[in-house]
């Protein structure tokens, strides 16, 4: 017990000073303005408040009596909603979802006024029951006011796709549903630990709710980090495509047929509709594909690509996005921007991949030759 205590107690300081230094590290950041990094920065700033008051309180750094102890500033209450409104901004929804944030400044505002009211009426006197009885009425009533908007932000990723097609382009956000399942998990805990002190009034078992304090801080502070990571990738993957737009000529994709000639002949027209098409543009582009659009079986394509390129199909569609790369990374109106996004839009689906494939073709790193060819 003491062992899982002193654990829990470096964690929610660890978190505490990691939630600081985020929010700080973000007010240098460029896109400090933006109302979803503003929403990321709200989401760190309320777990942080709160666990710095259970921190201080539990080990009784700050002496507080029953009373206190009952009707702490509910900061938890507004991390789903920032979190909900974080959601709706980063996916470039807000025109089409209303997002609510009024409301919760309401709800928290009305729990802040209730403490006030019993501050003034009940203070000093023996109503412990009453104050522990409604402390627990509203525990319940904010795991369900939570569960409404962790619903809400489930919709908008399974029911709404459509309305962020554009996201899509440039992020799979496979990392924000990894986050509602974890936050399903930490939701779980979170009922569970009011269950099982629905008959404990007055002196609930605080252990219970060690599981859920502890993944809540982890998981939370995780989609900070990534939240403004995987933000600043979108952003600047949109302004690099416009860019892109603007510099590049757009070419009309043409689903041209392959006729059944020369072996020669019928590797010029593959390559031809490839590179016309920017078909290796496509993360997910494969030679599967390419048979279904070419209607050409992936054996024959794959024989006439080994034999008259000298290379197989991922080995030539990759040479085709590290050389796109290397045209951006030279040029001196794409250095503003990082070369993990230059490789995403030229076609790689993750850094690993890209690094790996510009190493092989070049004999060099991305960095690295950025650096010498500017």
């Amino acid at each position: 017990m003491e062992l899982a205590t002193t654990i829990f107690n470096l964690t929610m300081i660890a978190g505490i000073f990691l939630g600081i230094f985020f929010i700080i590290f973000t007010q240098f950041s460029n896109r400090r303005k933006d109302k979803a990094v503003i929403y990321l920065n709200l989401i760190v700033l309320f777990i942080t408040l709160n666990n710095l008051q259970i921190y201080l309180i539990d080990n009784s750094i700050l002496e507080v009596n029953f009373f206190v102890r009952k009707l702490l500033i509910p900061w938890y209450v507004m991390i789903l909603p920032s979190f909900y409104a974080f959601v709706i901004y980063y996916l470039k929804i807000e025109k089409q979802i209303n997002h609510y944030i009024g409301f919760a400044i309401t709800f928290f505002g009305l729990e802040l006024l209730i403490r006030v009211l019993f501050a003034l009426f009940f203070y000093g006197v023996n109503y412990n029951y009453a104050v522990a009885k409604y402390s627990q009425v509203e525990e319940i009533i904010n795991v369900i006011y939570a569960f409404y908007f962790f619903v809400k932000a489930y919709l908008v990723f399974y029911k709404h796709s459509k309305l962020y097609a554009f996201v899509l382009k440039f992020d799979t956000i496979q990392w924000l549903k990894n986050f509602m399942f974890l936050g399903s998990l930490v939701l779980l805990l979170w009922v569970s630990a009011v269950i099982l002190n629905l008959d404990k009034v007055l002196n609930p078992t605080i252990f219970i709710y060690y599981p859920m304090r502890f993944s809540c801080s982890v998981v939370l502070y995780w989609i900070g980090y990534q939240g403004f990571f995987n933000y600043e990738m979108l952003t600047e993957r949109i302004e690099l495509r416009r860019l892109v737009a603007k510099t590049d000529s757009e070419i009309t994709p043409q689903n041209k047929e392959i006729k059944e000639t020369g072996s020669i002949d019928k590797f010029l027209g593959i390559k031809e509709y490839i590179e016309s098409n920017k078909r290796y543009l496509d993360p997910n582009f494969s030679l599967e594909m390419l048979s279904s659009e070419l209607k050409i079986s992936t054996s024959s394509l794959s024989q006439t690509i080994n034999k008259d390129n000298s290379t197989n199909f991922s080995d030539y569609i990759n040479n085709l996005r590290v050389e796109k790369a290397k045209k951006y990374l030279t040029k001196s109106e794409y250095k503003k921007y990082t070369i993990l996004s230059i490789g995403l839009e030229c076609g790689f689906n993750s850094k690993s991949t890209f690094y790996a494939a510009f190493k092989k073709f070049t004999n060099t790193t991305p960095s690295d030759y950025r650096l010498n060819n500017q």
